[in-house]
């Protein structure tokens, strides 16, 4: 079995030391920074040099900017990507009881690469290589490598393909997960605790444009394994990808809609059974665990001249979650209460204070580090309310549990010296409703870049 969040890399207990681990993902982040400043040179001769292609800051569905540069290159191949080095300095205690390191790490370095290749005018290989060690300024560590690699076909305007291991297009921070394309240091928290990201399957999508302003998304995938179910964190630890037959399929359909000026709309969701072909024993009589989901998702952001407005909702269920209790009792030798209804949604809104600050420049100046005429300087404030548990099974709902019922703001700046690279902060606070709260208010930094 191949786990799209699981090592591929061992943990700091073998092979790899921490400290290696660090200098060797700092390097390739040097590396990575290095291929972003060697994108823009300065004109000291007639002939410019450009050893890597720029970025058109064009999206293909279901993918974000850099990955999707294949897609809208003059050449035959592109060498694209991300990184991002961010820090949180304190965290709070209970953060491991959320079983992903993700969630409560002290520091974060990650780099991805993609190497796209155009087989011909209509297939087209799109692949991702992710390093990244996270570590949570105490013992733990985690060094890990995802994979990610698919072939679209390009049949029509109004019917493509994509096959192999994809990002599902599932609210929106799936699609729109390079560090310059959302403002905090982190993702949100709904989307990460009711809308897993990154969620990546192994599967089949169908999309095209069915009119000039709406387009559409069909995948039908492997889905996810309700064994790994936590808690505090709803379905986000069934990510895996299986290499055997799975006994269960998931829909995630989705409609985007474009025409309002300076509008985007969409929903889409995800529909299927988690269980796996699994079954429990309660009461003496083995009972199958479908462990069905149904998740929900919109959002709809705005963006014009200086301001950029975003709001996303999430609404989902899950089936079997007495069954599913068993089940991770027998897997993880503690029983998983999960809630069988969840909510989240957010409001953020963000404003680039830098036209207000100096005049607009007369001429075009750039370099490795700065665009004089692509520099902004936004800030935003953010509000996300989201509850795991909405709703309870009737025969968990007097035993101990992570509950994530939230509130929080989070307020902060980015500094985007180019396009393509930002230097971020941000203060989150954080209240909780329910009786066990795993992070207190948390201050985050960042710096992230893509190309």
């Amino acid at each position: 079995m191949l786990s799209h969040r699981a090592s591929f890399l061992p943990t700091n207990r073998t092979y790899f030391s921490s400290k290696f681990c660090r200098f060797l993902v700092s390097g390739l982040l040097a590396f990575g920074a290095g291929s972003v400043f060697s994108q823009t040179t300065p004109d000291t001769t007639a002939k410019t040099t450009r050893p890597i292609e720029e970025l058109k800051y064009q999206q293909q569905p279901g993918l974000a900017l850099a990955a999707s540069k294949i897609f809208f290159s003059d050449k035959r191949w592109s060498i694209s990507g991300f990184g991002e080095f961010n820090q949180v300095p304190v965290q709070g205690d209970a953060g491991p009881a959320l079983g992903d390191i993700e969630l409560y790490y002290t520091g974060l370095y990650r780099l991805a690469t993609f190497f796209g290749y155009r087989i011909s005018d209509k297939i087209i290989w799109n692949s991702e290589f992710q390093i990244e060690y996270l570590h949570d300024g105490l013992n733990e560590a985690h060094h890990e490598i995802v994979i990610e690699a698919f072939v679209d076909f390009l049949l029509a305007d109004y019917f493509k393909a994509r096959v192999g291991f994809y990002p599902l297009t599932i609210g929106y921070v799936n699609n729109h997960d390079e560090p310059v394309m959302f403002y905090s240091v982190n993702r949100s928290e709904v989307e990460r605790l009711i809308v897993p990201s990154t969620w990546i399957e192994l599967g089949v999508m169908f999309y095209g444009n069915i009119t000039k302003d709406l387009s559409y998304v069909l995948g039908v995938s492997q889905g996810l394994n309700s064994a790994q179910y936590l808690s505090g964190t709803w379905i986000r630890q069934g990510r895996e990808i299986r290499v055997d037959v799975p006994q269960a399929v998931s829909i995630n359909p989705q409609l985007v809609y474009k025409g309002i000026k300076n509008v985007a709309l969409s929903v889409s969701g995800y529909f299927g059974e988690s269980g796996q072909g699994n079954s429990v024993l309660i009461d003496n009589i083995e009972r199958p665990v479908r462990a069905p989901i149904s998740l929900g998702t919109a959002y709809a952001t705005w963006e014009h001249k200086q301001w950029r407005l975003t709001a996303v909702g999430a609404y989902g269920t899950l089936g079997n979650t007495d069954r599913i209790y068993a089940q991770t009792a027998l897997e993880q030798d503690a029983g998983q209460v999960v809630g069988s209804e969840v909510y989240g949604y957010l409001f953020e809104a963000g404003y680039d204070l830098l036209p207000h600050l100096r005049k607009e420049p007369k001429e075009e100046k750039k370099n490795w580090l700065v665009h004089n005429k692509k520099m902004k300087l936004p800030l935003f404030l953010r509000y996300e309310r989201l509850n795991t548990h909405q709703n309870v099974h009737a025969s968990l709902q007097d035993l101990d549990r992570i509950q994530n019922d939230l509130d929080i703001i989070t307020a902060g700046i980015n500094f985007m010296p180019r396009e393509n690279i930002t230097i971020k902060g941000n203060y989150q606070w954080r209240f909780n409703r329910a009786a066990i709260s795993p992070r207190a208010d948390v201050v985050e930094f960042g710096v992230g870049f893509i190309f």
